[in-house]
């Protein structure tokens, strides 16, 4: 099946209005939060124009360091929101609470996907842009398939994602990455917006914490954007493998 990137875009608006209350509430605690933790962590970085280029490698190292445990929490939180809501979507036989707790008795392994997949995906990024696209696209699915069938294990689900991939990488990486630059640039958008306001308070703390709301509000929009295309392409593969 050819996926038709026009009608993915319509699907993922279809999920969107028919889940909106259950998507924001989700979100506003698994996305926005974690989310105003990393803004509010990166903007300590001493990072200014007159940084020196070679200098930021270093800086962001320390950053890494500095912060590896809270990083960490920031990661799995935004984890265990995207395998609630992928679930939401994709294994919908269940209440809200129990939606929950399943995710977070998969979440394990969940994790250990991403974490895999993305490897692969920076791996392919270290040779050149275009293989690290193509291998996001190709990886994708992966983390859909477990959250639909987590019962059939972890390599189950990367077997049948890369599957229904197939024939379609440069489709999803298309849109996938297209969401991602969209819907981010606003966020950026919004993140010059507080660092000016910021500045113009002399660094005051608490302007700095106001500001990044609006940025961590737009940031978690993203997710929910990508995280819906994604539902959407896997809905229209699955279904044509399974002759819907």
């Amino acid at each position: 099946m050819r996926l038709s990137i026009g009608g993915v875009l319509a699907d993922a608006a279809t999920l969107w209005r028919g889940e909106r209350d259950l998507i924001v509430r989700i979100a506003g605690v698994m996305f926005l939060l974690p989310i105003l933790a990393l803004a509010m962590l990166a903007s300590g970085m001493p990072i200014t124009e007159q940084t020196r280029p070679e200098d930021v490698r270093g800086l962001v190292e320390q950053f890494y360091g500095a912060n590896m445990v809270w990083l960490l929490l920031i990661s799995v939180m935004l984890d265990f929101g995207t395998l609630a809501l992928l679930k939401l979507f994709l294994d919908r036989q269940m209440t809200v609470r129990e939606l929950l707790v399943a995710a977070g008795v998969r979440l394990l392994p969940f994790v250990l996907l991403g974490f895999a997949t993305g490897a692969i995906i920076n791996l392919g990024f270290t040779l050149f842009v275009i293989p690290g696209i193509y291998l996001f696209a190709r990886s994708w699915m992966m983390g859909a398939a477990y959250a639909a069938a987590p019962q059939q294990g972890l390599f189950a689900a990367i077997e049948r994602g890369f599957r229904l991939s197939s024939g379609n990488g440069w489709r999803i990486a298309l849109l996938g990455v297209g969401v991602a630059i969209v819907a981010g640039s606003g966020a950026m958008a919004l993140l010059i917006v507080a660092q000016m306001l910021t500045a113009l308070a002399g660094g005051a703390q608490w302007v700095q914490a106001v500001a990044l709301v609006p940025v961590a509000a737009a940031g978690a929009a993203t997710y929910v954007a990508f995280l819906l295309v994604r539902v959407a392409i896997y809905r229209r593969l699955a279904g044509s493998s399974n002759g819907i």
